[in-house]
């Protein structure tokens, strides 16, 4: 199976129902518009600044910060740090890139049971590269007892939002997992796919 290394950010608004929330959300706002200007010191102080606050996406943005050498020297652990931070305070993003770094052992120790468990995690909110990392797992069984109707299952889930060449890759693989599966093991695989609903 294919490993996806690249690192994404999504950078959606922001719903904001409290006075605290939107002063986050502009603050948020605020840093990124100084990021993409390249006034990296500027952002980087006002996420560090969010992420004292347990803001999951400055946390998140510092990651890669660290990660792409954004402003300060590229640095894998700090990068695997900050991704963390955001992973237990939810962004799926992040709990996809602490996932890529522990299959890489990069910045992290290597391990198959933290890949499994943030990929998974990640998963679950309907993140797609995190769905077909998932589905390559149970496939190969890294760190998880071999399902072939899991990974059937999160590579249909996956290629429902990948594009272009990762999406024929994803079905690529989801095909060869099909052609060893049994006509109930294939039906109990769609159920579950059909019934999936992202957190």
């Amino acid at each position: 199976m294919r490993k996806i290394l690249s690192a994404i950010i999504l950078m959606g608004g922001i719903m904001c129902a409290a006075p605290g929330m939107a002063a986050a959300g502009q603050s948020f706002a605020d840093a990124l518009a100084s990021l993409q200007a390249k006034k990296f010191t500027q952002a980087m102080s006002a996420f560090s600044a969010l992420a004292e606050t347990g803001h999951g996406r400055a946390e998140f943005m510092l990651g890669v910060m660290h990660e792409q050498g954004l402003g300060v020297a590229k640095n894998a652990r700090r990068a695997a740090g900050w991704y963390l931070r955001a992973a237990q305070h939810g962004n799926a993003s992040a709990q996809y890139n602490i996932a890529v770094f522990h299959q890489l052992g990069k910045g992290v120790e290597r391990s198959d049971a933290a890949a499994l468990k943030w990929h998974a995690a990640a998963a679950a909110q309907g993140h797609h590269k995190a769905q077909n990392n998932l589905g390559a797992i149970f496939y190969t069984g890294a760190g998880v007892a071999r399902n072939l109707v899991e990974a059937w299952k999160w590579l249909t889930l996956a290629a429902d939002g990948l594009t272009g060449q990762d999406r024929k890759v994803t079905l690529q693989n989801r095909g060869r997992i099909e052609r060893d599966m049994t006509a109930d093991a294939l039906a109990e695989a769609k159920r579950r796919a059909a019934a999936f609903k992202a957190r």
